[in-house]
């Protein structure tokens, strides 16, 4: 498209008339000389007519094209390839930002944020606005927020929003903010619309563009090195973090009259160490009693030597170093000493980079006098399991209760952290529904049949890994079974060993025959190859256990076998580990602390760690009244004051490390990746040399003088050959002396 910075000299092409006026007003003269013959003279005129007006006609079209050419380089005429501007000058315009505001924008770089670089970027551009011109702005965060949604001319409104910006403690996602700015421009049509990206390089952000719809293959972009959800972290549940962005990418959708820009404002080889989960060993830490700490570690950059340091208390505890390869990942131990009973607050920290957000991971540390064990049932019926769980060695950590089936409603369960129903079935609704609840909430339920209780009994439990079909009995030619674990990986079995000598081996009189199983894996122990011994399901945040015989000798030898007493400690152990408080969890804009603390109440103040109140409020969900906390963003330990005078470690948060990967993208690749014309820049300057050549275009005033001056060598050459060839009639002719003409034309 073409536009001319100075169109008023486009009135001077008016003088590519004048060559034509010269050459009508140019006329041959006829000198009429009257001779014997005319033959001669029109012969020569014939030959002579065609090459003059063809002669004639260069000139005329030399000298106008330089009249052009001259007008036409004052006018200063520029080119555009692309937009919709006026032919006499620039279009008013609709600029959409999208702002990119992830954590992984704080990084430092030669005494100055990336952050800051793109922000200055961003109020730059707002305030290189003409008068006429609107502007909208959105953050890619994990919510897609705008900051200004529908375009607007107070610029000045604008960049003060801009300027007070802070960054997200969460990653990005470009293609969902970049939609929002599309359709925030779909009622532009008439204007020039543009949009600028501005973002750090780092290749997560563009991850959402690889759904194209285009067809063309995608770029590879680098995948989060987040930490996969272990037992020492709960369910993301509602966090924003683990939600996977929403809408897909379709280049062919955008209007191609649209122009991109974008800013890839990081370094291009930035460097970053950070922790990136712990796991505890064991999963649950009894009083004075040993334990380790297994920390992954991830770092950007090429190959080098990484530090880190274990912190417990406030105290330093232990510090490894290790060589870490070229985007590569390890694995650090580190070894915990005995400590008292309660709750203890960690910290590993690697030297500070260019990223300091991610340098720090906390975590706290529970740790258990003793395991609460609620054996419901009657003395008679649990009188093995009794024995079994109170060896009567005083050093034992497991604290028994047994109760009578009736008492059970007025108990409160979430005291205890696992509870055996020994041949307690059928109970009411009421107390089954109360049982359930506590599975979910994190406790272990562990189910003994007996001779109470028929088949049918189990069909209203909603939790049971299977409903038994018939209580079986077995000929006495094949009661004897070996024993073996079906699922050796199951975190029922870490640590878990036989007594040196025993055989896992029993006589099976009787068992619950199942009809079918639910879950991956439910069978965690099996009775020869057709007997599920023990089976398991994941139910909430807890897991219920079902046996398949009697806690009794009146359907097994199993009480009397050596398998008994070290599987029912392992399970007590399970269960403690299961259901315990996670030791860290994740940033959300709501965490439902119920879930996670069963003990907190309205009247408990939680504290962040900048020692300001959190918000709780309560919510229903699923008949039940639940504590809520909202935006629990900032990293830390997170503090609860029971009293004035006693603060207490309650929980802490860590950034989701997949916005630490600082693997850059190619700004070649982003084309073929988004499927747009990307024009791209590495900082404010280009950017703005970019916006600046899109908006007056090339100038072509240079070319079109080179073209004049061309044009004027050429007619000045063909003016001064034509003038030289010309030459009068009677130099063509053979004239006598005395005025005869003879012989005819010479040639």
């Amino acid at each position: 498209m073409w536009s001319f910075l100075n169109p008023l000299f486009l009135y001077a092409a008016i003088a590519a008339v004048i060559p034509l006026v010269l050459h009508l007003m140019q006329r041959r003269r006829t000198v009429r000389i009257r001779f014997s013959t005319v033959r001669f003279l029109r012969l020569a005129q014939k030959r002579s007519s065609s090459r003059i007006r063809m002669e004639n006609f260069l000139l005329w079209l030399l000298r106008t094209l330089l009249m052009l050419a001259l007008a036409l380089a004052f006018a200063i005429p520029v080119i555009r390839t692309q937009g919709f501007g006026h032919l006499m000058g620039s279009a008013r315009r609709d600029v959409a930002v999208v702002l990119d505001v992830s954590y992984s924008m704080g990084y430092e770089s030669g005494r100055r944020k990336v952050w800051d670089t793109a922000r200055d970027a961003a109020v730059a551009l707002i305030e290189g606005l003409n008068d006429g011109d609107r502007v909208c702005v959105f953050l890619a965060d994990e919510r897609n927020t705008p900051l200004i949604e529908q375009p607007t001319g107070d610029r000045a409104m604008v960049i003060n929003l801009v300027k007070k910006l802070p960054l997200s403690h969460g990653t990005s996602h470009l293609h969902e903010a970049l939609m929002a700015a599309l359709k925030s421009l779909d009622e532009s049509k008439h204007r020039e619309r543009e949009v600028h990206l501005i973002t750090d390089g780092q290749s997560l952000p563009w991850r959402g563009f690889e759904a194209q719809g285009s067809g063309d293959a995608a770029i590879p972009v680098a995948v989060s090195n987040a930490p996969v959800a272990s037992t020492n972290t709960p369910s993301a549940g509602d966090s924003e973090s683990a939600a996977p962005p929403a809408g897909i990418w379709d280049p062919r959708k955008v209007d191609k009259d649209i122009v991109f820009f974008a800013l890839l404002a990081g370094p291009p080889q930035p460097e970053n160490t950070y922790p990136v989960d712990v796991e505890l060993i064991p999963p649950l830490l009894l009083a004075n009693a040993p334990g380790q700490l297994n920390v992954r570690m991830n770092h950007s950059g090429p190959a080098q030597s990484l530090a880190a340091t274990l912190e417990v208390d406030g105290k330093e505890v232990s510090r490894r170093t290790a060589v870490v390869d070229a985007d590569g990942a390890l694995n650090l131990t580190f070894a915990l000493s005995p400590l008292p009973a309660g709750v203890v607050a960690g910290r590993i920290y690697t030297p500070a980079d260019g990223l300091s957000l991610d340098d720090e991971f906390h975590f706290l540390l529970r740790v258990r006098r003793e395991l609460p064990t609620l054996v419901v049932g009657s003395q008679e019926d649990c009188i093995f399991l009794a024995t079994a769980l109170n060896p009567g060695d005083d050093s034992s950590t497991l604290n028994v209760k047994r109760i009578d089936p009736d008492t059970l409603p007025g108990v409160n369960l979430r005291d205890y952290s696992t509870l055996f129903l020994v041949n307690v079935l059928p109970l009411p609704g009421q107390t089954m529904l109360a049982l359930e609840n506590y599975v979910k909430g994190g406790g272990v339920l562990v189910i003994f049949p007996g001779d109470g209780a028929r088949a049918g009994d189990y069909d209203e439990w909603t939790c049971l890994p299977g409903k038994p079909k018939v209580i079986a009995e077995l000929p006495e030619n094949n009661r004897v079974r070996y024993l073996f674990l079906k699922a050796r990986q199951d975190p029922i079995f870490e640590g878990f060993s036989l007594p040196p000598g025993s055989t896992p081996t029993l006589a099976i009189q009787r068992y619950l025959k199942f009809d079918s199983l639910q879950g991956d894996q439910p069978v965690v122990i099996g009775a020869g190859n057709d007997i599920p011994f023990l089976t398991s399901r994941y139910f909430g945040r807890g897991r219920v256990l079902l046996f398949s015989v009697s806690a009794d000798r009146r359907w097994s030898t199993l009480p009397l076998s050596a398998f008994f007493l070290p599987l029912v400690h392992q399970v007590v152990l399970f269960g403690a580990g299961i259901g315990r408080e996670p030791l860290y969890v994740w940033p959300a804009r709501s965490l439902v602390l119920s879930d996670l603390f069963p003990d907190l109440t309205e009247k408990d103040t939680l504290l962040t760690p900048a020692g300001e109140p959190l918000t709780i409020r309560p919510i229903r969900k699923e008949m039940q009244v639940l504590l809520e906390a909202e935006n629990v963003y900032d990293p830390g330990v997170y503090t609860i004051a029971r009293n004035a005078d006693l603060q207490e470690p309650f929980f802490s948060v860590n950034l989701q490390r997949a916005e630490s990967n600082l693997k850059m993208i190619d700004p070649k690749d982003l084309p073929k990746l988004t499927g747009l014309p990307l024009r791209t820049a590495r900082d404010g300057v280009e950017l703005q040399r970019l916006i600046d050549d899109h908006r007056r275009g090339k100038p072509l005033s240079e070319m079109m003088l080179w073209l004049a001056l061309i044009l004027s060598i050429c007619e000045l050459f063909l003016a001064n050959w034509v003038a030289r060839k010309k030459s009068g009639l009677s130099e063509h002719m053979n004239v006598e002396s005395s005025g005869r003409v003879v012989g005819g034309v010479k040639e």
